[in-house]
């Protein structure tokens, strides 16, 4: 049976003055995100039942306690990703090998999208997901 990592994200919730948004688990927002504005809830339909869903979480945690302002895209990315490793780290939790490998690719993909767009190349061409066509 898998461990349900709920008392870790209510914990951390409570911590840092954070909500989870209600709706998700019947609007699906399986990538999560965090809105600029306050309070700051994090949007993200997960059960918190596998190490990867609560990596997930708090990389979303990572993105509404730190002020990005002012930070390119790919460097808030690498930001909310420190944080979700540290943290688990800090529960003493392992990362999954294929969830730290996702996260540098995406860091990377979006330092590469940010460079695309700075040297003039068209959008569709430096658009992530116009890579992965």
């Amino acid at each position: 049976m898998a461990i349900d990592f709920t008392e870790i994200v209510l914990a951390e919730l409570m911590a840092n003055d954070v909500t989870l948004c209600r709706e998700c688990h019947d609007s699906g927002h399986k990538r999560g995100f965090v809105l600029d504005a306050q309070p700051k809830v994090v949007h993200l339909d997960s059960q918190f039942r596998t190490r990867s869903t609560l990596h997930g979480f708090l990389h979303e945690m990572g993105h509404a306690i730190h002020d990005q302002k002012g930070m390119k895209r790919w460097e808030r990315e690498e930001q909310a990703e420190e944080y979700a490793r540290v943290s688990m780290r800090q529960l003493g939790i392992s990362v999954p090998r294929k969830v730290a490998v996702r996260g540098r690719r995406y860091v990377g993909r979006m330092k590469r999208w940010g460079r695309n767009i700075s040297a003039g190349l068209r959008r569709a061409q430096a658009s992530p997901m116009a890579a992965a066509a």
